[in-house]
């Protein structure tokens, strides 16, 4: 079994990949790639998108974001904008961690990467994806030094 300092030693290499994101930012994305590549999720078509996000919007009791899906972008997998409440994915698949990613900007309200976003990342795949990756995110996060409010905060239910 391989230790959570290896999976964190390989986020803090992979974040270089992020070279034109903030370090923090970085370090997020680099998390997320490696809980991906570690702990199978579901890929989804953009057919499927709309439902999966109205699902998840009404548990969640928040407002059902627009989803348009573009062109793939060899860069960027997907945005949130806030200000018209809006998830733009790029290309027609894509899977839930990078769904849960923009739905976590759009709840928080704020583009940005850190503690408020993680948490908010965390207890979203913990209830829409499985606890077990919610968990190894979760310590790839601590393991690489961001900070990150205690884990049973992420069980929090709206």
């Amino acid at each position: 079994m391989t230790h959570i300092s290896e999976y964190a030693a390989r986020a803090i290499a992979l974040s270089a990949n992020y070279s034109r994101a903030a370090p923090e930012t970085a370090l997020t994305y680099a998390c997320e790639a490696v809980a991906e590549s570690e702990i199978a999720v579901k890929n989804l078509k953009s057919a499927d998108i709309d439902s999966w996000v109205e699902a998840i919007s009404h548990r969640e009791d928040i407002d059902v974001p627009n989803i348009v899906v573009t062109r793939k972008s060899p860069s960027v997998l997907a945005t949130a904008h806030s200000e018209i409440h809006t998830i733009c994915i790029r290309g027609a698949h894509t899977n839930q961690v990078t769904v849960l990613h923009e739905i976590a900007h759009l709840v928080i309200g704020v583009p940005t990467h850190g503690v408020l976003f993680r948490d908010e990342l965390v207890r979203l795949s913990r209830a829409h994806i499985s606890v077990e990756f919610a968990s190894f995110l979760y310590s790839l996060y601590q393991a690489t030094g961001l900070e990150m409010s205690p884990w049973p905060a992420s069980a929090h239910q709206r």
